[in-house]
């Protein structure tokens, strides 16, 4: 014999004012086959659209074949904790694991809120940018700002815990520009990009102070009206020469009633449970 997998039943029916039961079995392997398979692809979609943004995610579904594309206005960020090489020199690997999922965990929630990419984390460097689209977007770079001065609060957060070894601070570049955005190889899929604006931002990063985020003069000027900078100066830039830098220093709400990111604190439940998050930071 064999095994299978079935739903049994019984009714009683009227026959001819005899009352009988009937009883009835029904083969369900098929029914359940195509519902463990439909599992399986919700979670691998689950997966895949939890490593890349949603839009290239449904692009390689449907075209496995590499994916490579030009995007003239993305804003990069780069964010590193200062001193962190001594810092984790006394520390064990498991604290150090700890310290990064409890700060990088803070960021993500985040990323959410301002509706950002965020491409990879490299040792203790968090890289993020706005998603690149197809069209100008005319909203990325103050997001991308936003983000940043969110981060600060985030940290200040972080240390109001008194972690184990002390406090801990970054330092945040950004830049704006033209970059190829893509995801290469078969395995572990990545969604990175490359261009000059990517090695703009990480030279704003390495160049930049403590507890600051420094920009370049395009920042200044995509960013909006509602945020304030200060020069810095001239510094000599890495591949690059001579270029005027800003420090962001703070922004003003959004204007307007109906502003997009109002939008998304209204009508998205992980953005609201970010904001409840840090709110409670706010309180701690």
């Amino acid at each position: 014999g064999s095994t299978f997998s079935c739903i049994l039943g019984m009714s009683e029916v009227d026959n001819g004012g005899t009352k009988q039961f009937v009883g009835f079995i029904r083969d369900v392997t098929l029914q359940k086959s195509l519902l463990l398979a439909q599992a399986e692809r919700e979670a691998s979609d689950s997966l895949l659209f939890n490593i890349l943004p949603e839009h290239i995610a449904r692009r390689l579904k449907q075209d496995p074949s590499h994916i490579a594309d030009l995007y003239n206005n993305t804003t990069i960020l780069f964010a590193d904790i200062v001193g962190f090489t001594d810092r984790t020199s006394v520390m064990s690997p498991h604290d150090v694991v700890m310290m990064l999922n409890d700060i990088f965990s803070r960021f993500d929630y985040l990323v959410d809120v301002y509706d950002l990419n965020k491409v990879k984390t490299i040792g203790d460097c968090y890289m993020v940018t706005s998603i690149p689209t197809d069209e100008l977007e005319n909203d990325g770079c103050s997001r991308v700002c936003r983000f940043a001065l969110d981060m600060f609060k985030a940290v200040r957060a972080f240390n109001n815990t008194g972690p184990r070894h002390g406090q801990i601070n970054f330092r945040i570049g950004i830049a704006t520009g033209q970059v190829v955005a893509g995801v290469v190889g078969t395995k572990r899929f990545l969604f990175d990009m490359w261009g000059d604006a990517v090695n703009v931002a990480a030279r704003m990063e390495q160049s930049g102070l403590a507890g600051q985020i420094q920009v370049t003069k395009e920042v200044v000027e995509s960013a909006g009206p509602d945020f304030n900078f200060e020069r810095r100066g001239t510094l000599t830039i890495k591949g690059k020469g001579p270029m005027e830098v800003f420090i962001l220093k703070s922004a003003q709400e959004p204007s307007g009633r109906h502003s997009e990111l109002d939008r998304r604190k209204s009508n998205s439940s992980r953005a609201l449970r970010a904001f409840s998050m840090l709110d409670n930071y706010h309180d701690s």
